[in-house]
């Protein structure tokens, strides 16, 4: 029999070391494997790159996704700070640089995703910070010491993240969104604003319902210029309004690519040798009946464990309701399911109180829940991937321990 080629990962990320993990250690794969990454540094987890490390908090080794020793001790060939530069897919080859080639029988892309960028004057200014790898929390870190104001442009997770952090160094804090409320198309309006309040409370100011329209400088950050025509003072502008798929790679290679590498529920591509997992895969969740791209922590883990017994023939269905989660001011928000249609949101507690948990319903079946400063996550998780109806009266009676939500789940359930 010829040699087994082995397996390339591109994108040395949360997934493609998960990948790399369960290949060995869940299904014993000892064939040639090969981790390529763009960065230099091991494969690391990046929540905390907004929270605890750029806070200080947090060491470097606490980022690692593996223990260091995982990748000699098993075999895992390491090609870090080598971007991948070709994708032959009918050649089975990956061309890193100019020179370098490594073939392959099966690759996993797992590039994810990249900041999108602020469109508008003086966005190029020394001083306009971007955040998505160690460098750039390093780097923020230390501008966020030395500012005397920041303006933070977008209010979804990481832009709340963000000024939660700047408030933590004292440092005045601006959050500019064209949207009601802070996370409002994941919270809505009456949630979002349980949100704001807790910004508003720690000191940040919130400009919702406008947008930047004008970075104002010579060389550096002066201040920004908003649509409706304040001027805000600040040395120091964060850009947090999402995330765009590392899928240029893919693309040339001539894989389907629509808002992310297309995949069926498996992580298989459009082509035979090659599967997508993490950030850049739009993968067919059978929930909800239509490709999802998810940027959770908690995806990347799922997709990199499922995406190993795909490529060893054993795939299994990725049909998991999404987690995330945020710290805020000491406060921990924990969310389930997506942001599909609701026609009801039920609250248990006040928002502004621990313990709160808000449920999401579509025709009467929770379709997500936010939880704060609760135990509860794993029970709402269930009780969204039960999908069944719910009575809104036990959702909303803090008496009802969260286990006893669940169908069929006895009196007493723990």
């Amino acid at each position: 029999m010829p040699a087994d080629p082995g397996i390339v990962i591109i994108g040395a990320s949360l997934a493609g070391a998960q990948a790399a993990r369960a290949l060995r250690l869940d299904h014993g794969y000892d064939g040639p494997l090969t981790l390529v990454g763009d960065e230099h540094p091991l494969p690391y987890q990046r929540p905390a790159l907004s929270k605890g490390y750029l806070l200080g908090t947090t060491e470097a080794a606490e980022l690692d996704v593996l223990d260091p020793r995982f990748y000699a001790a098993q075999d895992v060939a390491l090609a870090l700070g080598a971007p991948a530069t070709l994708l032959d897919l009918d050649g089975r080859r990956v061309k890193l640089g100019r020179n370098v080639e490594l073939p392959f029988g099966q690759v996993l892309i797992a590039t994810g995703a990249r900041p999108r960028r602020l469109r508008v004057p003086g966005a190029d200014l020394d001083g306009v910070h971007y955040l998505r790898d160690r460098e750039d929390s390093e780097r923020l870190g230390a501008a966020l010491r030395a500012a005397s104001a920041v303006v933070v442009v977008g209010a979804g997770w990481l832009g709340c993240e963000v000024a939660a952090a700047a408030r933590a160094l004292g440092v005045p804090t601006t959050v500019v969104d064209p949207l009601p409320t802070p996370l409002y198309h994941v919270l809505g309006d009456r949630i979002g604003g349980a949100v704001a309040r807790l910004h508003l409370e720690h000191g940040v100011e919130l400009l919702t319902g406008d947008g930047v329209e004008a970075v104002l400088g010579t060389r550096s950050v002066e201040a920004v210029r908003t649509v409706a025509g304040r001027r805000v003072p600040a040395d120091l502008v964060v850009v947090a309004v999402g995330a765009v798929p590392n899928t240029e790679l893919a693309e040339a290679a001539g894989l389907r690519v629509d808002g992310g590498i297309v995949t069926d529920g498996h992580l298989r591509t459009s082509h035979p040798a090659a599967l997508a997992a993490g950030d850049v895969a739009r993968h067919r969740h059978p929930r909800y009946l239509k490709p999802v791209r998810i940027e959770h922590w908690d995806n990347a883990v799922v997709h990199g464990t499922a995406a190993a017994a795909t490529l060893l023939g054993e795939p299994v269905t990725i049909d998991h309701v999404p987690y995330f989660f945020s710290t805020q001011y000491g406060a921990t928000l924990e969310y389930v399911g997506l942001p599909t249609t609701s026609d009801r949101v039920v609250t248990r507690g006040e928002p502004e109180e621990p313990g709160f948990t808000a449920f999401w319903l579509d025709r009467g079946v929770p379709v997500a829940a936010l939880t704060v400063d609760s135990q509860d996550a794993g029970h709402l998780r269930s009780l969204v991937a039960a999908g069944h109806t719910a009575d809104p009266r036990r959702l909303a009676d803090p008496g009802v321990p969260a286990a006893e939500l669940l169908p069929h789940a006895p009196a007493g359930a723990s």
